[in-house]
């Protein structure tokens, strides 16, 4: 269907009163049958207000790539290229198109039936064709309907040229295919009926629409390098994000770099991989060169969380195990190697090695954003987003995309491949969104896991970091995170009841003790310390030790608490209260 032509302003309706007069006389199966978008012969109907939607032309803000101007107030498409006009009434912008839009069109990407012009009156979500642009009802969403093949266009998406011309995809002009079919597109190698379809008629190049537009060069959460859009290469090689094999023969990308990275187009760009930015001819950023500390001498820095210098020690040997000390950063013990202490003889803040390298951008394997660190102190408390554990130390945060999210430390350093002590395969993140999983160490069901693709084992990411090593007071060796086949032949040191045998333990091979994980490490095994003035979603809390010969009795559940940490709070009516540590972070996780 060609563009329409400028009729007379004074016979035009304004769409959303074109809808609401209408609504109520032409509905067939929950859609609105809009008609004409002229007044009937020609005039004003005063008793029904028309006179005050007057429509003006808004040719100033034809072909704005941004601003409000672009949102149409009829089919809510931010459509570019377009003329606008603007209903003084409702201080809606509308497309030409969407205000001189004809009840019934034959478009030459549907020949077969003719498009009704409608409006959704039972919020379906019902999707473009053109764009794959979809939404629920919001007062006026116009669109042109086939009733015989439950197809929809917006009205601007249903006047385009059935033809595309874009050299950078492909160097003749690209015809739309008007039939459904299963053809494979060369540029994601997928076979959907569901897009429309575009073909060459000069050579056997098909694309789909969704897929003529795909960026050139990108940045995706699950590798480190940049990766640029190929239609060929020689190797066989998995996809490293489904792990399924990758046709060469078909578009993919691959590293730019010297690796043998590559991805399906589609996986390349979901949108829980892929920011949605084009990097083609952007120059590159550097997170690994962006530390958080300046070096003062050898082996002295000034780290940006801590106001005195630090040095640092290398302590490899006989070192004595104090569960008093834990890293600021990761609120971890010391078990051994390079550590940053602070050089003032009475100030204890230290950070593992590891800790003080910490970039201050990161890249997460889970997120398409970038997290940014945040140097927290004791005063400032959070929850992890993935592992759900409440901490104060550092925090990698990103405020970009549907929500804020917060990890820890233990969880902002798992990458793919990620290597297990207690398991023989490499693990990957899951790729299926919304489907759970039981994760093999603990047992609960969890919406994102590490999985092994050689077995059915899966990992939550609280498990996942959970110590490998850990120490006991009463014993003289390192515990390691274990699974033992016949471990309900033994008991637990701690509570002196026998082990499950379906859930892992810590085990001293040495001495052959055996414990549960929350026996040992506390119910919601807490990487944190005792603490004053905790800012825990605005309210003001202390965290306190519960290591007394006599333990103190928590407020909510009227029982004498067996967490090592407590939470002591303030209330105005009835004075100090305390709560079991493990309390808040399952209401508040």
């Amino acid at each position: 269907m060609d563009s329409f032509e400028h009729p007379p302003l004074c016979g035009l309706v304004c769409p959303y009163f074109r809808y609401y007069y209408l609504r109520l006389n032409y509905r067939v199966y929950g859609f609105v049958k809009i008609t004409s978008p002229y007044f009937q012969d020609g005039k004003l109907d005063h008793d029904r207000n028309d006179i005050e939607h007057h429509l003006s032309p808004l040719y100033w803000c034809n072909n704005k790539e941004s601003g409000n101007e672009s949102l149409c107030g009829a089919c809510k498409f931010e459509g570019i290229g377009t003329t606008y006009y603007f209903c003084e009434e409702c201080k809606l912008s509308f497309h030409k198109e969407c205000v001189e839009s004809p009840p019934l069109i034959k478009s030459r990407y549907h020949p077969k039936h003719h498009l009704q012009l409608v409006n959704d009156c039972l919020g379906r979500n019902i999707y473009c064709s053109y764009c794959d642009a979809s939404g629920s009802y919001k007062k006026v969403g116009l669109y042109y309907y086939c009733f015989t093949c439950k197809f929809g266009w917006h009205p601007p998406c249903a006047t385009r040229p059935s033809f595309l011309n874009y050299p950078k995809r492909h160097e003749h002009d690209l015809n739309i295919f008007p039939r459904e079919a299963d053809l494979i597109c060369d540029v994601c190698g997928v076979v959907d009926c569901k897009p429309l379809i575009y073909v060459c008629l000069q050579c056997d190049f098909i694309v789909h629409r969704s897929c003529i537009y795909l960026p050139f060069v990108i940045k995706i959460s699950r590798h480190d390098h940049r990766l640029s859009f190929t239609y060929s290469f020689s190797r066989i090689l998995s996809c490293g994000f489904c792990r399924q094999k990758v046709d060469g023969n078909y578009g993919n990308y691959s590293c730019m770099k010297d690796c043998t990275y590559v991805v399906h187009s589609k996986c390349a760009t979901r949108k829980d991989v892929w920011d949605g930015k084009e990097l083609e001819g952007e120059p590159e950023d550097d997170y690994d060169n962006l530390n958080c500390f300046k070096v003062i001498g050898d082996g002295i820095i000034h780290h940006f969380s801590h106001s005195h210098h630090m040095r640092f020690e290398n302590k490899t040997t006989n070192i004595v195990y104090d569960k008093e000390k834990l890293c600021q950063a990761c609120v971890l013990p010391f078990y051994g190697g390079g550590v940053y202490k602070c050089m003032k003889s009475k100030c204890d803040f230290i950070l593992h090695e590891a800790c003080a390298n910490l970039p201050g951008t990161k890249q997460h394997m889970s997120h398409p954003y970038p997290f940014i660190l945040q140097l927290s102190d004791t005063k400032n408390s959070f929850f992890c987003g993935y592992c759900d554990r409440f901490s104060f130390g550092f925090r990698y945060v990103c405020n970009k995309g549907d929500k804020s999210i917060s990890i820890d430390l233990r969880c902002a350093a798992i990458s793919e491949p990620f290597d297990h002590q207690c398991h023989p395969h490499p693990l990957f993140l899951s790729n299926e969104l919304g489907k759970y999983r039981p994760c093999s160490i603990c047992g609960k069901e969890k919406l994102q896991t590490l999985n092994c693709i050689e077995c059915d084992f899966f990992l939550c990411f609280y498990c996942a970091t959970l110590p490998y090593k850990v120490r006991y007071e009463h014993d003289e060796h390192f515990l390691t995170l274990s699974y033992e086949e016949n471990a309900s032949l033994n008991w637990c040191e701690v509570c002196e009841e026998t082990l499950d045998s379906t859930k892992w333990l810590y085990k001293c091979n040495e001495c052959g003790n055996t414990f549960h994980i929350p026996c040992l490490l506390g119910k919601c095994a807490p990487y944190i310390k005792p603490a004053q003035n905790l800012l825990l979603y605005e309210c003001k809390v202390n965290l306190i030790s519960n290591n007394g010969l006599t333990r103190s009795i928590c407020n909510y559940c009227e029982r004498r608490c067996q967490d090592t940490l407590m939470f002591e709070a303030y209330d105005d009516h009835d004075g100090r209260k305390l709560y079991c540590y493990r309390h808040l972070e399952v209401e508040y996780s």
